[in-house]
């Protein structure tokens, strides 16, 4: 298992997360929290929080908890669900659990909320873990 600090320093190659402002908050292997502060290029044209932003950092959260306790885990196929619009928030944070794992395949399920604690969509992970 990787420690926080080993997380972190693997995680500064995604630039695409760092682009974002996306940033890991704790991991202990049971559980990965990570959080992004909203500015306005994340909004869509109705003010609310653009889904491909819900989605990325629901990916970030499975990728963080899934190669904190595997080797090297990437995202194999996903789903996600929508609950209710995300407006009004200064910041937004997803939590991904392991709900099981297969030889080389692992299931995370992922919540993403507002800064009021708010679920504004859930999504299922699968990821395939390379070695």
């Amino acid at each position: 298992m990787k420690t926080l600090n080993e997380l972190k320093e693997f995680f500064k190659m995604d630039r695409f997360v760092c682009y974002n402002g996306i940033e890991i908050i704790d991991c202990d292997g049971e559980r990965s929290l990570v959080k992004a502060a909203i500015e306005d290029r994340a909004l869509n044209a109705g003010d609310s929080v653009q889904g491909g932003m819900l989605f990325t950092i629901a990916d970030f959260a499975f990728a963080v908890l899934a190669n904190c306790i595997h080797p090297v885990t990437v995202t194999s196929s996903a789903t996600i669900t929508y609950l209710a619009p995300c407006r009004d928030t200064a910041f937004i944070t997803a939590s991904s659990q392991e709900i099981s794992r297969h030889r080389h395949n692992c299931v995370h399920e992922v919540t993403v909320c507002d800064d009021k604690g708010k679920a504004v969509c859930v999504a299922m992970m699968n990821g395939f873990i390379k070695e």
